[in-house]
C-alpha cells in the first residue's frame, strides 16, 4: 500500500478515489509523509468516521445519525477545497464521490422557463466526466479547468469560474435547480420559485453550508469552436521577467475586448499562457497575437501554438487537463481586479504582481484568470455571488508550498506570508472593498465576511438563511 501511495501521490483520480484524502495534503494536518521513513503518524484532521453515500437515503440516514449521536460532519466529493471544509478532526466524513448519474432533459420547464438540453448531474460527478459526456452530443458546459473537481460541490455553490465564463457567464449563473437533503433530513427542490431562499444561498454562499447537494440542473450549450493561443516560456528571470509581466498585463484589454478568455502563469522561472476565443476568427486572431509576439521575440520558447479545436472538449483535454498538479502542501489567496483598473492602471497592476512575485518564497506562483466581464458582468441573475465578480476583469491568485517536515512555526510564518502577498494584490483590487473568490482564497483573510461575500447585505442575508435551515450548525 505504501509503494502505491508513493507513486500515485500526485495523482488526482488517486487521491479522490480514497476516502480520507483531500487534494491538498496539508488539510490532512498529519504529521507524517509517506516519502519519509520512519516518521510517526497519526489521524490529524482526516476523518475517523465516514459514510460511503451511494443514494439519497444514504444521505438521509447519515443526517439523522449525527444529528442523534451529535456528531461533527463534514462533506466530501472530490476533496478539491483550498479552505479545507472537506475534512475536519474527530468528524463523521459524507462521502458523496460515487453518486454518479448524468441525465440529458431535453427540455427542463421548471419555474416556467423552457431550456433545451438542461442536465442533471449527480453528487460525484466530475467535469471531466460531463464534458466528455456532453462532447457525445456535441455540447458543453460551464465548469471548472479540472476534471477532477466536483461538477455540483463546493465549486459550484460558491460560484464556479471558468475559461468559458466570459462566454456564458459562471458555473452559478447557469444553475436552474438543486435538489437537497436539509438539516432536518428532509429531500427538498429547491429553485427560482421553490424555497427560493435556500436555492439563492446554495447559488453562491458556499458548500457544505446550507444542505447536501444531491443534485443540481444546469444549462448547456453547443460547444463552440475555439482560436487557442498557448505559450509556454523559460527560463525567465531577473528585470525580463518583469518586463514580460508589463506586457502580459497591457496585452489582457486587447484579449478582452476580442472575446478572449484563458489563464496566464508566473512561475519561480518560466511563464505560460493559454488563452481561447469562442468562434473566433484565424485572421483575427493572428493580428491580435502577432504585436504581443514581435515584442516578445527574445524569448526562449519551449512552446508557442495558435491553432483551431473543433470545439470544447478535444481543447480541455490536451491543454487542461494534464495541467493539474495535487498532493501537496498549498495555502493561497486571490483578489478580483476591476475591469476599469486592468484598462486604466495597467502599470499599476503590472507592478504589483512584479512586487508579489519577487517577494515569493518556496518558489510561490502568481496564477491569473482572464475570465471575469464579458456576459459574467451582464448577467443580472438573483444570486448570492460575491458581487464583486460582476465589475472585474481578472482573477488573480498567489500561491505557495512547503516540504512535508516543515515546522508548525515555519508554517504560521509562511501563512503571515500568503496573507501579506494579497495585501498587496488588494492595493489594484479597489482598496478595502476589493473582494476574491471563495474557493481559491486566503483561509486567514482579514475580513472575510466582506471579502468572500461582497458586501454586509449579502452576509446578513446568508446568515439569516442558514439559521433558518441549520439552526443547530449541522453543515459547518
Amino acid at each position: 500500500m505504501c509503494a502505491l501511495a508513493k507513486t500515485q501521490w500526485t495523482n488526482s483520480s488517486w487521491r479522490i478515489d480514497q476516502v480520507g484524502t483531500m487534494q491538498s495534503y496539508n488539510w490532512e494536518n498529519t504529521s507524517c509523509s509517506v516519502f519519509i521513513e520512519n516518521s510517526t503518524c497519526d489521524q490529524g484532521a482526516v476523518p475517523v468516521l465516514a459514510v460511503n453515500a451511494t443514494l439519497p437515503e444514504h444521505v438521509q440516514t447519515t443526517i439523522q445519525f449525527v444529528q442523534r449521536y451529535n456528531l461533527r460532519l463534514v462533506i466530501k466529493t472530490s476533496g478539491h477545497d483550498f479552505l479545507g471544509r472537506s475534512t475536519a478532526y474527530g468528524a463523521l466524513l459524507l462521502w458523496v464521490h460515487y453518486m454518479k448519474n448524468m441525465t440529458l432533459i431535453d427540455i427542463y420547464t421548471g419555474c416556467g422557463n423552457v431550456v433545451p438540453n438542461a442536465i442533471r448531474l449527480s453528487a460525484g460527478v466530475e467535469w471531466g466526466e460531463v464534458y466528455s459526456w456532453l462532447n457525445e452530443h456535441n455540447l458543453t458546459a460551464i465548469g471548472g479547468s479540472s476534471g477532477t473537481v466536483g461538477s455540483v460541490g463546493g465549486y459550484l455553490q460558491g460560484g464556479g469560474h471558468s475559461i468559458l465564463s466570459r462566454w456564458k457567464g459562471l458555473s452559478t449563473d447557469n444553475i436552474l435547480e438543486f435538489d437537497v437533503v436539509t438539516a432536518d433530513g428532509q429531500r427538498q427542490t429547491a429553485n427560482a420559485c421553490q424555497n427560493k431562499d435556500l436555492f439563492w444561498a446554495l447559488a453562491g454562499g458556499g458548500g457544505g453550508t446550507f444542505a447536501v447537494v444531491l443534485n443540481a440542473v444546469l444549462r448547456t450549450y453547443p460547444s463552440p469552436p475555439l482560436i487557442v493561443f498557448l505559450w509556454y516560456i523559460s527560463p525567465l528571470n531577473g528585470t525580463r521577467y518583469d518586463n514580460f509581466i508589463r506586457d502580459v498585463v497591457k496585452f489582457l484589454p486587447t484579449l478582452a475586448d476580442g472575446n478572449w478568455s484563458g489563464y496566464f502563469s508566473f512561475y519561480d522561472a518560466s511563464a505560460s499562457l493559454a488563452f481561447i476565443c469562442p468562434y473566433g476568427d484565424m485572421n483575427v486572431a493572428n493580428a491580435t497575437i502577432s504585436g504581443f509576439i514581435q515584442n516578445n521575440t527574445d524569448l526562449d520558447l519551449t512552446k508557442e501554438v495558435l491553432f483551431s479545436s473543433p470545439s470544447f472538449y478535444p481543447f480541455f483535454n490536451t491543454a487542461l487537463e494534464p495541467n493539474n498538479p495535487t498532493g501537496g502542501n498549498v495555502l493561497l489567496g486571490s483578489r478580483l481586479i476591476p475591469e476599469a483598473i486592468v484598462h486604466n492602471q495597467s502599470d499599476d497592476v503590472a507592478q504589483a504582481f512584479i512586487d508579489v512575485r519577487n517577494n515569493r518564497i518556496n518558489q510561490g506562483q502568481l496564477i491569473g484568470h482572464l475570465i471575469a466581464g464579458g456576459q459574467v458582468s451582464k448577467i443580472n441573475n438573483d444570486t448570492s455571488v460575491n458581487p464583486v465578480w460582476r465589475t472585474s476583469l481578472i482573477h488573480i491568485i498567489y500561491g505557495t508550498g512547503w516540504p512535508d517536515l516543515t515546522s508548525q512555526a515555519d508554517k504560521q510564518v509562511i501563512a503571515k506570508h500568503v496573507t501579506s502577498q494579497v495585501q498587496i494584490l488588494q492595493r489594484i483590487a479597489g482598496g478595502n472593498q476589493s473582494g476574491c473568490y471563495m474557493n481559491e482564497a486566503d483561509p486567514n483573510e482579514p475580513n472575510w465576511q466582506q471579502k468572500f461575500f461582497g458586501t454586509q447585505e449579502n452576509y446578513d442575508r446568508l446568515k439569516a438563511i442558514k439559521n433558518a435551515v441549520d439552526p443547530l450548525g449541522l453543515f459547518i
